[in-house]
Parts: structure tokens; sequence; C-alpha cells
């Protein structure tokens, strides 16, 4: 990887020494146009009317406005993630909406919480990121040279074994820039931090963004607090209604926005960031008025309605030979970038495994949970031992009502250790998704972990039964037996609990979820040991399992 030191950040975005798109891609800023576009909510509600707009490659554009004026739903529309009523996005003259597989890579995007894992450190989260973004040939060496130019970019070399949940907010947001820049996007598109910023903190964020679009990279930044307008290239400010109210360069916008102020504001005593201050408040404006002055205003024209009809006068196109050859080449057909393989689901199954195994051992509250099983069986034991251990003990008879009871209770306990597993995650793993589908390998990696919890389960129960017969005549088949039974009973609960944490929306699922899908458990097994109780158990596992993963892939889905 290129690391010549130049002024100020080293270059991250481009890859000069290497030509091999499938290895390491050359990356740089994209043509971004946006014509008509309209969002509404279900029952109607207009969120974005008729927003267009163009987009220079390298260009940094500040996105500012009212409050409620659309900024955020503007930029979740830019990045694919929700689908406009109308209009078109074009990423260099390509259709966005049919062909968002292709261009996930491309784009890099930073929303206002920025959900990370806790308990990986910086280092762990960029090298596992780097696993999943980066072309699938690339070797481990060039994969370390990555996540170490990363870090040096967004000054974060001195944090790399921190753990994420220890850092603060504004090292959480260079962390979630680091991340999205892992793929070499063309385009970045970063919402205001849902936790204020200091001052400073904010021009450092501004600093970096404006060093990564000299380098290439085209970037739309929401910044409500209009501290970006004296370095950004262009200004787009939204009025109320999620109405385009303005669109051109920031020594062009105050001059502009002199107009919208409010009256009895002496505007020859404030500058551009004072006048959109005065106009972000939350005061009453008319957003349909200020679009339609915006429209037949000539910067209109020049820097929106030309542009995206690639209309530009004659002087322009002599001083600007790069734009004569892509006016050239503006007739030929637009193909999406090529696909380029990047983890495979093995490879995805094997990092979830890892970094599940990692978050468990880190985590306080999953090392308390798995002192429950053995509580509950010393205490079942203690208190039952003498109806429940008929068959081991030697004895002829026993009490089914009492060793369903005990089947259930293993169910319980295991649903219970894991209810929280899909519920803590979901926005880790909706993250994820976005830039690489990852909803099988998510799926299959909890079942893992279920499965390893519920061996360990089956193992404490079978333990604690073997203390609890000590002096009798112990029956070896029987107790093996019994330890594949509660193997089993434990992963059905496994599975169980996880169906409860992919129905619930909070981080600690209510109780009710938990016993309703464990209770009908109890009529299931009340019935006495047989010889074809394996198979019975098996088969339940089995039918169990399958509309587990169904149920918690639906309910994971974005």
């Amino acid at each position: 990887m290129n690391t010549n030191v130049t002024e100020g950040i080293k270059p991250v975005m481009t890859d000069p020494t290497r030509e091999n798109g499938e290895t390491a891609p050359r990356t740089k800023g994209v043509l971004f146009q946006v014509k008509g576009l309209t969002v509404r909510t279900r029952a109607g509600e207009s969120l974005l009317s008729d927003i267009s707009f163009h987009v220079e490659p390298s260009e940094l554009v500040a996105l500012t406005g009212l409050s409620r004026s659309g900024k955020s739903v503007l930029l979740q529309s830019l990045a694919g993630l929700m689908k406009p009523e109308s209009g078109t996005i074009l990423i260099d003259g390509v259709d966005l909406a049919p062909n968002l597989k292709a261009f996930r890579p491309t784009i890099g995007f930073v929303p206002a919480e920025y959900p990370l894992p806790q308990n990986l450190t910086v280092a762990e989260l960029l090298e596992d990121e780097a696993r999943l973004r980066l072309p699938r040939r690339i070797t481990s060496r060039e994969r370390k040279e990555r996540v170490l130019a990363l870090l040096q970019a967004v000054g974060l070399t001195q944090e790399t074994g921190r753990r994420l949940g220890t850092l603060s907010n504004f090292e959480r947001r260079k962390v979630g820039i680091a991340v999205e820049l892992m793929a070499y996007p063309g385009l970045l598109l970063v919402d205001a931090s849902a936790e204020p910023l200091a001052p400073f903190e904010e021009v450092e964020i501004l600093i970096l963004l404006k060093e990564l679009s000299r380098q290439g990279l085209t970037i739309i930044q929401v910044n409500e607090r209009s501290r970006s307008v004296g370095i950004a290239d262009k200004i787009l400010f939204l009025a109320p209604g999620g109405l385009l109210a303005w669109f051109g360069p920031g020594d062009e916008t105050f001059a502009y926005l002199k107009g919208l102020l409010p009256r009895g504001v002496v505007k020859d005593l404030f500058g551009l960031q004072e006048a959109l201050e005065i106009l972000v408040k939350p005061q009453s404006g008319d957003g349909i008025e200020w679009a339609k002055r915006f429209r037949d205003h000539e910067a209109y024209q020049r820097y929106v309605d030309d542009p995206l009809h690639n209309r530009y006068p004659d002087l322009l196109l002599q001083t600007r030979p790069l734009l004569r050859l892509r006016l050239r080449n503006a007739s030929q057909e637009k193909v999406p970038p090529r696909i380029i393989p990047r983890a495979s689901g093995l490879q995805k199954l094997r990092l979830l495994i890892r970094r599940n195994s990692r978050l468990s051992w880190r985590d306080r509250t999953t090392l308390r949970l798995l002192a429950i099983p053995p509580l509950v069986a010393l205490v079942t034991f203690g208190l039952s031992a003498t109806t429940i251990l008929g068959p081991v003990a030697g004895e002829s008879t026993r009490s089914p009502t009492a060793f369903g009871l005990l089947m259930f209770v293993v169910v319980l306990t295991a649903a219970f250790v894991v209810q929280n597993e899909i519920a803590k995650e979901r926005p880790i793993y909706e993250r994820e998704h976005r830039t690489s589908p990852m909803l099988l390998p998510y799926v299959l990696s909890k079942v893992w972990l279920a499965g390893l919890l519920a061996i360990y389960q089956g193992l404490i129960w079978m333990g604690v039964l073997f203390l609890a017969i000590m002096g009798q005549t112990v029956n070896f088949e029987a107790l093996r037996y019994y330890g594949i039974t509660f193997c089993l009973i434990a992963l059905i609960g496994g599975i169980l609990g996880l169906i409860v944490s992919s129905l619930s929306r909070t981080a600690m699922p209510p109780l009710g979820w938990l016993l309703l899908l464990t209770v009908p458990q109890l009529l299931l097994i009340l019935s006495p040991l047989g010889q074809w109780s394996g198979l019975a158990i098996m088969s339940l596992f089995l039918l169990i399992a399958l509309v587990g993963i169904q149920r918690v892939a639906g309910a994971v889905r974005t």
C-alpha cells in the first residue's frame, strides 16, 4: 500500500501500486446526481419533496437546514436505505435503485448513532470489517496494512487496544468513519452525531472530511450548526417540508439567504454562519415559498438544472477538458460497477463465531448467566432427587410429572440464558447487513452459540445428577442417556430463547414472551421416557429448530 507521507492525512482512498481490482480496488470520487426525489410516509405525509441536485466528484457538500426538514431522511434515501415514492438517484450516470447490490461497496454511510460491539477493541473491529468488506482474494498482510492506514488517517493509532465501550463519542465517530472507508468507497454520507460534539471536535471531523475529499472522495455531511460553510464546496439547504431552498457554493450562499432572514434583523451585521444559525432555529417559515424562490433564481439554473442535463457554457467546456470527456461519453450506455467477490458465507460464519466467543467471554452479564444452570440444577435435585432419579438409581418407578417438570426447568433455563442474544446486537447486524448479506451466517452463528451452551448445560445437569446419586447403584448407560437428553432439551430451549430475542425490540425481552414459548413444551415432555424417547426428542428438536431459524431469520431481516 502506498504510505507516502503527505501534508496532513496519509492517502487512504486510492492505492496506485495495485491494478488488480479483485485484490485492491482503486477508488475515485463519483458523480452524484439526484432528480425529483420525493419520499412519503405510509400515511402520505411528505418527508422530502422534489429534491434535485448535482455533486461533482471529490466535492464536499454540507447538508443543513431547519429542524425536521428531512436531512437524515435525505441521507438515508441517498444510501439506499429508504425507498422513495418517485425520483432517481444516479451514481456516475447509473440508477442506484435497481443496482443497489453492485453499489454497496461504493457508498459509505455513517448514521447519527453508529452501533459498535462494546467489548471488541478498535483493532479487532477494523480487522473484522476488513475481512467482511475487502475483496476475498486480498492477503492477510494487505488487510493489516489497510487497517493501519485507516487508523493513522483518523488519528486512532494510540487507541488500538482500547475497547469500543470505553471510547468517547468523538472517538467512536472516527471509528465509524474508518469502518465506512474500509472498502474504498466513492461516496461517503455522514449524518450529524446524535450526541453533540465539542466545537473543536466538530472542526477536527471537518478537517478529516475535507482531506478525504481532496484525495478524491465525494462527501455529503449533515451539519446543523453550519460550521462547515467555510470549508465545504457546496451548501445544500433544506426548508420545512423537505424542500430544496438552496444548493450552491458557500461563498454565494449568504448573498442569497439574506433575503430569508426574519424582518427586523440587521443583515449587514451578520455573516453566512450567523445567517444559517438564525435560520436553523425552529421558527415558522413557508418552505414552499422558499423552494419556489430558489427555483426562480439563476443559481438553480446554474448549479442544479444545467448540470443535471449536461448543459454547460462554452467557456467552462474550454477550461475543463475532463468535463468535455465526460460529455462525450454521456451518450454511451452506463453500466453499474462489477461485483467483486468478498467474504464467503463460510468466512462470515467463522468470523461471527469468533466474535461471539470474544463478546461472550468479555461480557460480565453473560458470565453471570452461565452461573444460573448450576444453581438451578443443584436446587432442583436437592429438592426432588428421590422422585426424579429412579431409572438411574436402579428403581423401577419414578414420577413422569416430576421428570417433565425437570425437563421444563432445563428448557426454561436454556432459553433464559440466550434470550438477549439477538435483541442486543440487532443494530450491529443491520449495519453490517447493509454492506454485505449476513442473514444466514448470523442466524447460524447464534444457533452454534445456543448449541455450545446446550452442551455446557447438559454436562452441568449430568454432573449434578451424578453427585446426587453417589453412593447408590448407578446405571452409567442410563446416566449417559440422561446427559444426551439434557443436551437436546437445552438446545431446544436455546432455540426458543433465540426466537424470543428475535421477536423483541428491546434489549431485554419481556419474561412473558419466554413463558409463552416454553410453557407449551411442558405438555410435550410429560410422558415417561421409553425406548423411542430419544427419537421423539430429536424429532421435536428438529421441528422447533427449523421453525426457530425461520422466525429468527424473518425477525432480523432488514
